[in-house]
């Protein structure tokens, strides 16, 4: 599945994201940072707007941070979330891409 982020301020950016992965997982792959802190679910840190798409939980994640009310149906923890289809989401915080140079070239060796 393809995977869009948008967060104002920012160019969104894509990548893909295998059936059996979450989209923390796949962003990583990818070379894209998320804002993130306990990767279980639990936290809300990773939480996003589902502007379209749809995900599924392979894995637990706490209806604490999904169950906020009217609306909350539109968002998901993208550390927990596997897509369905093919997904666009606003995230809360923005995102880094990791820097792709060798760590030799970045410490001057």
């Amino acid at each position: 599945m393809q995977v869009t982020l948008r967060h104002t301020g920012q160019a969104e950016i894509s990548f893909a994201c295998a059936a059996d992965d979450t989209v923390l997982v796949a962003a990583r792959r990818a070379g894209v940072t998320l804002h993130v802190a306990c990767e279980q679910g639990g936290c809300g840190a990773c939480r996003a707007r589902v502007v379209q798409g749809a995900v599924h939980y392979p894995e637990p994640a706490s209806s604490r941070w999904l169950d906020e009310g009217s609306g909350s149906e539109d968002y998901t923890l993208l550390c927990r979330a596997a897509p369905t289809s093919p997904l666009i989401v606003e995230t809360a915080h923005p995102w880094r891409l990791r820097d792709s140079a060798p760590l030799s070239r970045i410490l001057g060796g």
